[in-house]
């Protein structure tokens, strides 16, 4: 057996280990937040990183069967990340909408108190 044979299983959990710290990292930040963004982002990346964990697996247990499981878990990640993504356009787009509607009706009073002021002023003058 020749030193790089002995060596990759080692390089192998060493890499496992990494790539689980940072997922952890990434699902502090999936939970954390602050803004809906950055728990998309932090889904996406513990979707990639336990990917990447799987394919680590593959090559260091020999199962070729592991990689069936990583491949369907990739397609489960992505419409994860496609749904939350939809779900924060149409958040934005009803908080928009609402932003619209809050302004109209601000405008609109202002517009009211503005009109009603101008008549006592000409009630005030007589004219």
């Amino acid at each position: 057996m020749d030193p790089l044979t002995a060596l990759a299983p080692r390089v192998l959990t060493g890499a496992m280990v990494v790539l689980a710290a940072c997922a952890l990292v990434m699902l502090f930040r999936t939970f954390v937040g602050p803004r809906m963004s950055d728990r998309i982002v932090g889904v996406n990346m513990v979707g990639t990183q336990s990917i990447c964990l799987i394919a680590c697996l593959v090559l260091r247990l020999r199962e070729d069967w592991l990689v069936d499981i990583a491949i369907v878990y990739a397609m489960f990640s992505f419409l994860a990340v496609a749904v939350l993504t939809k779900m924060d356009i149409g958040v934005y787009r009803q908080w928009r909408a609402d932003q619209l509607k809050s302004r109209r009706r601000s405008r609109e009073n202002s517009e009211a108190v503005r009109s009603a002021h101008v008549e006592r002023r000409h009630r005030r003058n007589g004219t």
